[in-house]
């Protein structure tokens, strides 16, 4: 389980951003995962609640935000969804390969609360 090593590197990025909040507790932090990023939802809140505690962000919040694939078609450059991740067959011109990921790779920190009491 990956996820967990995931974990260990954003709460090891808090804490460099906690540096710059002496005195402050973090509330919540805003996850963007990718549909292809490769990382399960549930393992990462998994992970995110048995290793919080220990790491001194016992109380803090975790939100994910699940972004969906877009695509580029790469023959005629048509922008879509795919309804799946493995076969995306372009919705204009029927191409199946060569199309460009526009999104759904990121796995990023998106935003962090802190409490200012």
């Amino acid at each position: 389980m990956h996820e967990m090593s995931i974990v260990q590197s954003i709460l090891g990025i808090l804490r460099e951003e906690m540096v710059k909040h002496d005195g402050k507790k973090l509330k919540k932090v805003v996850i963007k995962n990718g549909a292809l990023a490769g990382v399960v939802t549930e393992s990462l809140k998994f992970a995110w609640d048995a290793l919080t505690p220990t790491e001194g962000f016992d109380g803090a919040e975790l939100e994910i935000v699940e972004i969906p694939i877009r695509v580029a078609c790469g023959d005629c450059g048509e922008e879509f969804v795919p309804e799946h991740s493995r076969c995306m067959p372009c919705p204009k011109c029927d191409q199946l390969l060569g199309h460009k990921v526009l999104q759904g790779k990121e796995m990023l920190i998106d935003s962090i609360e802190i409490d200012d009491e």
